[in-house]
């Protein structure tokens, strides 16, 4: 009675129950094929007679917390067209496998979801079990993405161990908002191999290359894309504003030491002037009517802003942006100046954004991704099962 229980509970129709024993942390099912022939695989012809039979050890999905054990009966078979011995097949276990393929499928989602480590102490798994598990799937899972050309190229680097200089680069289309590879390096050389690797079709077909203003990135995608309009993420060049905005507050802050106005003040200045709340835009009014230099600045940083935001040609942006650096330089603020150096030193890199308006904005949400993947992946031994875990993230 019990067996026929079973055979409903594992609902494998290939199988039949013959016995099954229930100890505190294990069930054992001992089972056969209900099959009373087998297919030749060469000559497809249908074989009764049996040259040997073993036992294979198969574990499956628990029941009740219990880990399940199949001990099947395997046959093998003669077929005399042949002359040669094959053994029956069973759809729910690959050959060789201690596994079946349903229960790899929930090891393979724990790990996508959960640390090894965790897994391997959840299911009573060893660590090699689990990689080969989740180095397979994966492997499958990835290729099942469709191929194409991309045309918009975003590159960024991020720490691979914090503090310890350790940087590792990943690559996104950013048309699509798809990952293409993420590199265990940053070094120009070492990433001009390797898109190079990638043949001269797919380097000729990118038409935008976006990134940071680190050189290393810049020299890169100069030496590999013939055709890609380069661009310095607008978003990284107004860090260095935002910067000199801060640091006129700091000064301010250290000659008015006994002034309220000029503390807490750094995100309201920060800020998009439209998205100042009312208490924000009260207390940076107050401190423009004591320090009317950190207006002036702060008005040129928006006005800057403004200009990225209007829908312009190259050529009207730089006119434009000329005419700002002129009107800024006028001030003669020693932060607004060194701004203005780093910008003129990426001036025609910056204005290529009005050509195609791609920024790397969107590789942040892989960064956030990647430091979630960080925090939990203690158990990926690796950087390739490091990589694979984070491209899982973005099918």
């Amino acid at each position: 009675m019990i067996e026929k229980i079973f055979e409903q509970i594992l609902g494998l129709k290939e199988i039949r129950v013959e016995r099954v024993d229930i100890k505190e942390k294990v069930i054992d099912i001992c089972c056969s094929s209900v099959m009373e022939e087998s297919l030749c695989p060469v000559c497809l012809k249908k074989q009764r007679k049996v040259n040997q039979t073993y036992k294979r050890k198969i574990r499956d999905l628990s029941v009740t917390g219990k880990e399940v054990y199949l001990y099947l009966t395997v046959r093998q078979f003669y077929c005399p067209d042949c002359n040669r011995h094959f053994t029956e097949p069973f759809s729910f276990v690959d050959p060789s496998r201690t596994m079946t393929v349903r229960y790899e499928e929930y090891i393979y989602n724990l790990c996508k979801i959960s640390t090894m480590q965790k897994v391997s102490a959840q299911e009573n798994i060893v660590w090699n079990c689990l990689d080969d598990i989740f180095r397979r799937y994966a492997k499958k899972e990835l290729a099942g993405q469709s191929s194409y050309m991309t045309r918009v190229v975003g590159m960024d680097e991020f720490a691979v161990k914090k503090g310890h200089k350790n940087f590792a680069t990943v690559i996104v289309d950013l048309e699509r908002v798809q990952i293409i590879d993420i590199l265990e390096y940053r070094e120009k050389d070492k990433l001009v191999s390797y898109f190079k690797g990638k043949g001269e079709e797919w380097l000729g077909n990118i038409e935008v290359f976006c990134s940071d203003m680190w050189d290393g990135f810049i020299s890169t995608a100069k030496a590999v894309f013939p055709n890609a309009a380069i661009v310095v993420d607008r978003f990284h060049f107004f860090w260095h504003l935002n910067k000199a905005v801060d640091n006129q507050r700091k000064h301010l802050r250290r000659v008015f030491k006994e002034h309220e106005e000029f503390k807490h003040l750094k995100w309201a200045l920060i800020k998009n002037q439209n998205d100042l709340t009312a208490e924000e835009k009260k207390k940076s009014d107050s401190a423009f009517i004591l320090a009317p230099e950190l207006k002036q600045i702060y008005e040129h940083k928006e006005q800057l802003r403004a200009i990225f935001e209007e829908d312009l040609s190259k050529k009207q942006a730089e006119l434009k942006i000329n005419k700002w650096i002129e009107s800024a330089e006028s001030l003669n603020n020693k932060y607004l100046n060194l701004f203005i150096k780093t910008f003129n030193n990426w001036k025609d890199y910056v204005l290529n954004y009005f050509i195609s308006r791609f920024t790397t904005s969107i590789i942040e949400g892989v960064n956030n991704s990647i430091k979630t993947v960080k925090r939990m992946c203690f158990g990926f031994r690796n950087f390739e099962n490091f990589k694979t875990r984070i491209m899982l993230n973005f099918i």
